[in-house]
């Protein structure tokens, strides 16, 4: 959510004052400005609906004196769009298709604010979207009036053909082609106004025009209804008429004065300064670019480029040295930017490139080179010798962009992530999205580290505590700032999972371990990999797994997945579909953080891993508490009666090594043992235990 206040206008049912603001409290925590009325009968809810606009209904589906449903449809006979959340107190099947067929937008849990915040925030943004549309449609409508009045008063000839008729033709129109009825021309093929010799040109950019939308010009002799002939020339188009796709046609007789026309319009698309294309040029080709993008499904890069000394040299060499610096820099630009790229200056000191229909790793790779090649070259300023970098931002433009001015928004918003600029960033529309979850410098830090492959793989050992040992690792993940400085493991998950890279980052764990794990000597070295919340829900995550294990041609015993307890609960369908899978396909599966939820047995029993490791938020607490060792030791038997190996974890000291002895754990990690390491190199046989 964004960080502006929302005011949201709410319908609550809920017969419980207490748990009535306990939602509210809830909801304005999360940044909404809340103004509710509980609403406890139907006479009540038509008074609100009568008096006032209200955005959101949440209710309990069964109010003694007004259901959920009753509400519904109360609010559709007074032709409300209020969105309604049904709060169930447990979430059934069946309770829930009932709720959804008597016309909930949604349903919740009754008792978790966290998902009722969610499912809150989201049917807000589906209902500013509609009312959006709405006034965007009555928008058109006016428009189109105005449009259709323009159209008839024009001393331009305009017609709109759609499949080679008329559907459309001005008073112009009609009198440049000798008609004088609408009607009559309505029922003449374009074709036919036009002199044989044209005809192929005509179809041809009819053709292209419905592939491309580009607009094409080309002279042309028409054919008037008395046989009499004129030459001008046509301007064809996309256009829409009446909700219909069709071409425009634009008619001007032929002048001497066109080739003017064209220069001044060539020239009035040009920097004066640069001989760049100017801003407002490059809005109309970022424009163009959003609508091909939107109705054809391509995508394009727009690159922000803004020189990092600009203050610097207007400091010291005022206005004509920051002029100077914007002609070299331009004509710097112009010979390292291919022909084919929209290339204009947008600022003082900021130019822009949009790429058509290219990948982003182009884009990229674009702003990488740019960023190198600038540092060495050398401007001169008044017989002094400058030297500039570059800050550029990359930003996406696909089907989802319509405003040309927030994409180049966007795209400096990712130049400026830069520090001490000399480099580039990518607009992170996701991470954008969030602002305000979640804490925006650790965002930006973590999306940085994977964009710049400060990224790496550490192993820990884990160590047999009784009998025969064999080397076991645990594998963790550590990213870095630009500093050097570790950003922990715990902050970058759950970042990561909201920002949508969870899946990428287990899968790049998942890839790297296997590498590695092929180039060891000791093929009997087995290691533990985590799978995010995110990866458990996965589709097609066992199906990359396999594939991976193949292309490495590592044995799969080798390793062995853990998941988190609470994940598992939260998700128990999924992930015990997942552990049969990963068993069927040969692979060890491990339950982590045992401990942690409420009803341990049950989950241990419907989950057949084959190792489990304790919650170290118990065993932290075994040295000074008494319960704490109790609970470890009734968790370590839960786990031994089903044959599973134990494993507890964050040994740092002999005195835990100690407690741990007669407790009969199977395995034990910590730094007691060893710190995390790049390589697997513990010697297992050295332990003595």
């Amino acid at each position: 959510m964004s960080s502006d206040i929302k005011t949201i206008h709410l319908l609550l049912i809920e017969p419980s004052s207490n748990h009535a603001e306990k939602i509210i409290n809830a909801l304005r925590n999360r940044g909404f400005a809340v103004r509710a009325t509980q609403i406890l009968t139907e006479e009540e809810l038509a008074l609100i609906l009568e008096k006032q606009v209200s955005d959101l209904l949440l209710t309990i589906p069964n109010h003694t004196d007004l259901t959920a449903k009753h509400a519904i449809e109360q609010i559709a006979q007074f032709g409300r769009d209020i969105p309604a959340i049904v709060m169930l107190d447990k979430l059934q099947e069946a309770d829930i298709i009932e709720a959804l067929e008597n016309g909930a937008s949604n349903i919740v849990s009754h008792d978790n604010m966290d998902m009722l915040c969610i499912m809150t925030e989201q049917e807000i943004k589906h209902l500013e979207t509609r009312r959006a549309r709405t006034q965007a449609e009555l928008a058109l409508r006016a428009s189109e009036k105005r449009c259709t009045l323009l159209l008839d008063s024009s001393q331009d000839a305009i017609a709109y053909i759609h499949d080679g008729m008329h559907v459309y033709a001005n008073r112009a129109y009609l009198e440049l082609f000798d008609y004088s009825d609408h009607d009559e021309v309505m029922c003449v093929p374009a074709l036919d106004m036009i002199a044989k010799e044209n005809h192929d040109e005509f179809k041809k950019y009819l053709k292209e025009i419905a592939i491309n939308n580009d607009q094409h010009n080309f002279t042309f002799t028409g054919a008037r209804s008395d046989s009499s002939n004129f030459e001008a020339i046509m301007t064809l188009s996309a256009a829409n008429y009446d909700n219909e796709n069709c071409t425009q046609i634009l008619i001007r007789l032929a002048t001497n004065n066109l080739e003017l026309e064209e220069k001044l319009k060539e020239l009035s698309a040009l920097d004066t300064l640069t001989d760049l294309y100017n801003k407002v040029y490059f809005i109309e080709q970022l424009q163009q670019a959003q609508e091909r993008a939107i109705e054809l499904g391509c995508t394009y890069n727009l690159l922000y480029i803004e020189y990092d000394q600009h203050n610097q040299i207007k400091g010291e060499y005022g206005i004509a040295g920051v002029d100077k610096i914007t002609q070299e820099t331009a004509k710097w630009l112009s010979e390292k930017v291919k022909e084919e790229y929209k290339l204009a200056r947008l600022s003082d000191h900021s130019f822009g490139i949009l790429i058509e229909d290219k990948s982003a790793q182009l884009a990229k790779d674009l702003a990488e080179k740019l960023c190198k090649e600038i540092k060495p070259h050398l401007i001169d300023i008044e017989g002094h010798t400058v030297k500039i970098t570059f800050s550029i931002g990359v930003c996406a433009i696909g089907e989802n962009d319509s405003d040309a001015d927030q994409s180049i928004t966007n795209a400096h918003s990712a130049a400026v992530r830069l520090e001490n600029g000399d480099g580039y960033k990518v607009y992170n529309r996701v991470l954008h999205s969030i602002a305000g979850k979640i804490d925006p410098v650790l965002a930006d830090k973590i999306q940085d580290a994977i964009e710049s492959g400060r990224i790496q793989l550490v192993y820990q050992p884990i160590v047999k505590l009784h009998g025969e040992e064999k080397p076991l690792y645990q594998t963790l993940l550590r990213l870095s700032d630009d500093k050097g400085n570790v950003i922990p493991a715990l902050e970058v998950f759950p970042i990561a999972r909201v920002a949508g890279l969870g899946v990428k980052l287990d899968k790049w764990i998942i890839a790297r371990v296997l590498q590695t794990l092929s180039t060891q000597k000791a093929q009997e070295t087995q290691v533990f990999v985590h799978l995010s919340s995110v990866s458990l829900i996965e589709p097609k995550m066992v199906n990359f797994i396999e594939k991976t294990f193949a292309a490495s041609k590592v044995d799969k015993k080798r390793v062995i997945f853990q998941f988190d307890e609470a994940d598992a609960a939260n998700h128990l369908k999924r992930v015990i579909t997942l552990n049969a899978e990963l068993h069927s396909k040969g692979i060890t599966t491990c339950l982590s953080r045992f401990g942690s939820v409420n009803d341990q047995t049950s989950l241990l029993d419907q989950l057949d891993v084959d190792f489990v490791r304790i919650s170290s938020d118990i065993t932290d607490k075994m040295n000074n508490d008494a319960e704490a060792s109790a609970q470890v030791q009734h968790l370590l038997d839960e786990i031994h009666n089903r044959d599973k190996y134990s494993i507890i974890t964050k040994v740092e000291e002999a005195s835990m090594l100690a407690a741990l002895w007669p407790m009969n754990v199977h395995y034990i990690q910590g730094f007691y043992l060893q710190r995390p390491s790049k390589k697997m190199d513990y010697d297992f046989s050295s332990n003595g235990f």
